[in-house]
């Protein structure tokens, strides 16, 4: 008896070393991706970043139809720590928040598939796989709204799958909570939350997505007030509705269904693990290294595709319930409005997470895999995006921002207008968006030539990178004939030139 529990022990303390030295590795992965995620935030922020940080660091147009609460969280941050660090600069502070939260993305991954899958390892494996995918990269360094309903949904998730686990209503109300609030923070995780419902509507207890559904009223009462109070329009069950489905209405939305749909989502979906840009040959050219590291990363996935196919063996796993089930309706639902919306990468970032929940319900393979696939999805996206974002300033729009301020009355038409009008309200705090103008304003260009105005433009000799903009929108703007040289620009691009233009009858 005292030998068979002598085995025994020895078995669990065994048992602990294994699991405690497979620990520490995960960790130190982790600790890698902290890294990367903290201290290495974009000097090259995205058009809307600049947008939320102007609205946080100067308190004004805090509540944006699409993501009501991300800038006011962000502006009660910033106030609440400016008294004590006045130098404090608002971008910077919202890249770190969206960089602690993408940590804590993972980790709540982390959990969650432990507890469904009883695999430490496994879920070790597919939360380092996700952390280095480029999507949650990319913008736990940028001061975008993604990140925090990330966070938010997969809390609401978590709370399912104890529902499940336990049956209690509690549970249910507390994922309808967190449901609520990430479309609070992003209107996109509504697909999330309508497959949490599912998933509750299918559960033991129908009933429980009538306690999942009792906080969604909170939506409506909280654009309700930003309507009556910020925006100071009367309510109407109509107003209310034009506000919620504001962003759908601008140019930004974009709704077509055709071939650039299915080429770009294909792209994009590529581009939410791997990096895929028109900045790479760039980087080629000003990091050397850069050969070297791709072809480590050509290695690595080399040893995991082959790896893949000896092992891969596609399968319906009868033992998946309906949390896998649920996560794979958010899954199709998430991916399928975003081929809606021309493959929008803002769209698809969830989309690692969802896979590393609902893929052992068809596809089994040796999940040890992942760890070289991860690895180089981390040199690739650390090589070829964070750490150029971080180090160069590709166009240097500050100096042009300067010029911009030292010519009152001047009309700028710019390549990258909303970038630049962003930036100049972020440093100067003053809108400059009826003068600093791009190919989207031609109807207001053409009014203000008839009107004898002077135009300054970069669209003659700067060089942007080909991106997705370029691939579904035709310039119309060159008609302009060159008068003469205002300023150089130097950049990391190659810098470019401020033109005086005259813009020529068609």
């Amino acid at each position: 008896m005292r030998q068979n529990q002598l085995s025994d022990l020895v078995k669990k303390v065994q048992l602990k070393s294994i699991t405690t030295s497979g620990n520490y590795w995960f960790y130190a992965c982790m600790v890698i991706l902290s890294a990367v995620y903290i201290f290495f935030p974009s000097n090259n922020p995205l058009q809307d970043s600049w947008s939320y940080a102007g609205s946080v660091k100067y308190g004004v147009d805090l509540f944006y139809a699409h993501h009501l609460l991300y800038t006011p969280l962000n502006r009660a941050i910033y106030t609440a720590i400016h008294p004590v660090f006045s130098t404090i600069d608002a971008l910077r502070l919202m890249q770190f928040i969206n960089a602690l939260f993408a940590l804590g993305c993972l980790f709540l991954l982390r959990s969650i598939l432990i507890k469904l899958t009883k695999n430490t390892a496994n879920a070790h494996l597919w939360t380092f796989f996700t952390g280095c995918s480029f999507g949650i990269m990319r913008f736990s360094a940028e001061a975008e709204v993604y990140v925090i309903p990330i966070f938010l949904s997969l809390l609401s998730s978590a709370f399912l799958l104890r529902y499940l686990k336990d049956g209690r209503g509690r549970n249910a109300l507390l994922s309808g909570g967190f449901a609520t609030l990430a479309c609070l923070f992003h209107q996109i995780h509504l697909f999330w939350g309508i497959g949490l419902f599912f998933g509750f509507l299918f559960s033991k207890k129908p009933g429980s997505a009538l306690l999942y559904l009792i906080p969604t009223p909170l939506v409506l009462l909280a654009y309700s007030l930003v309507l009556v109070y910020d925006q100071q329009v009367a309510f109407s069950a109509e107003h209310l509705m034009q506000f919620l489905a504001q962003y759908y209405y601008t140019p930004n939305a974009e709704a077509h269904i055709g071939v650039n749909n299915i080429i770009i989502s294909l792209i994009t979906f590529v581009r939410t693990f791997f990096q895929i840009h028109g900045i790479i040959p760039e980087i080629f050219k000003w990091l050397p290294q850069a050969c070297f590291s791709a072809f480590i990363v050509a290695t690595l996935l080399i040893i995991a595709g082959i790896g893949f196919i000896k092992s891969i063996k596609i399968r319906w796993n009868r033992q998946s319930g309906i949390f896998e089930r649920t996560h794979l309706l958010i899954f199709v639902l998430q991916f399928g409005f975003a081929f809606f919306s021309q493959g929008n990468s803002e769209f698809m970032v969830m989309l690692p997470f969802l896979i590393a929940i609902f893929i052992d319900m068809f596809i089994l393979f040796q999940p040890k895999i992942l760890l070289p696939a991860a690895f180089a999805m981390l040199i690739w996206n650390f090589t070829f995006a964070i750490y150029p974002n971080h180090y160069f300033d590709y166009q240097n729009n500050k100096a042009l921002i300067s010029v911009i301020n030292k010519n009152p009355d001047k009309i700028f038409i710019l390549k990258e207008r909303g970038i630049v009008a962003n930036l100049y309200f972020y440093y100067y705090g003053t809108d400059e968006s009826n003068r600093v103008l791009g190919d989207e304003n031609l109807e207001q260009i053409n009014a203000l030539k008839k009107q004898k105005h002077v135009f300054y433009t970069d669209l003659l000799t700067r060089k942007t990178p080909y991106n997705r903009v370029d691939f579904t929108t035709k310039q119309q703007l060159n008609n302009l004939i060159f008068v003469k040289h205002i300023a150089k620009i130097h950049s990391a691009m190659g810098g470019f030139y401020i033109d005086e233009v005259k813009c020529a009858d068609k």
